[in-house]
């Protein structure tokens, strides 16, 4: 974390590749046990429809599941080319070794789909985890799924709790939706504070700049009925404390439009956490370093107090 705090850009785009060289290296050591850790399953019909799953210890005990949902618009993989690895599998690990059935699943980008795409295959990918629990290991519990998305990763978990349209077909499937941790995922596109790169790519998954600003989340959470705000699962939203600032401003009213849309339902408001020291990219890269953990140890806290 010490490369982190002498970054003194906090543009999303400036400090990517950066921070993920600082990390790389620090996972080397846990190679053999990350990739020994991990069995890759297909869930879909594309090369693009697969996930990998990291197990936990069999203690005897139930273990919940966690779907970890990656940041990407246009560019993204649930394991990317090494040196760079590890990446991801790192926190496919340290969450299997707090005792969470860990998956990772890859999704469409655009072009290639456009939106709710991902968020049908993360329907998809639910769906296909809560038909075979037998190659999740004894005992994993598909009633207590939990789903984590970072940056746009949240943004594909937020348009499957907002659209109704994602579960139309399967809407036994939320039943199975315990809790979801949403960090740094912007709710809509309207800063002025946006990079050209990330607003490109916001055009490209929504189609058009008028397409993205009436199925943004935050528009999506506006025109919510009662009915999907009172389905929603438990909520915890995190924001990184070196997240650019015209970001952590959007963060900050969003997420209290959010609570208070959920407040009106007489359901417990979402737990708020800051990741103490992390940028944008920091968040997933640090686990299984000793550094810059504590966000998932308050994650964990929360999940299993529910």
């Amino acid at each position: 974390m010490d490369a982190v705090a002498q970054m003194q850009e906090t543009g999303i785009t400036a400090v990517f590749f950066p921070t993920l060289s600082a990390f790389i290296p620090l996972h080397e050591p846990n190679r053999d046990n990350i990739t020994r850790g991990r069995r890759s399953f297909q869930y879909g019909a594309t090369d693009r429809h697969q996930l990998d799953v990291y197990y936990p210890p069999n203690t005897g005990k139930k273990h919940p599941m966690l779907f970890y949902v990656y940041g990407g618009f246009v560019h993204g993989q649930r394991t990317r080319p090494a040196p760079a690895d590890l990446i991801y599998g790192n926190l496919g690990t340290y969450f299997a070794a707090h005792g969470f059935v860990t998956l990772i699943p890859d999704y469409r980008l655009a072009p290639g789909t456009t939106y709710p795409g991902p968020a049908h295959d993360l329907r998809d990918a639910l769906a296909w985890a809560v038909s075979n629990p037998h190659l999740l290991g004894p005992n994993a519990d598909t009633a207590s799924i939990f789903l984590l998305g970072h940056s746009s990763g949240g943004v594909h978990i937020l348009t499957f709790l907002f659209e109704p349209a994602v579960l139309a077909g399967r809407p036994e499937l939320r039943a199975h939706v315990k809790g979801a941790i949403i960090a740094s995922a912007l709710f809509h596109f309207n800063s002025e504070g946006m990079d050209t790169r990330l607003r490109d790519h916001v055009n490209a998954y929504y189609a058009s700049p008028e397409a993205a600003a009436v199925q943004s989340p935050l528009a999506l959470l506006r025109g919510a009925s009662d009915a999907v705000i009172t389905a929603l699962p438990a909520l915890a939203l995190i924001t990184c404390a070196r997240d650019p600032e015209w970001l952590k401003f959007d963060l900050s009213d969003s997420y209290e439009a959010l609570g208070r849309r959920i407040a009106e339902s007489r359901k417990v408001g979402p737990k708020k956490i800051v990741a103490e020291g992390h940028n944008h990219i920091s968040l997933p890269l640090a686990l299984g370093t000793g550094q810059g953990e504590g966000w998932a140890e308050d994650v964990l806290a929360w999940m299993e107090g529910l």
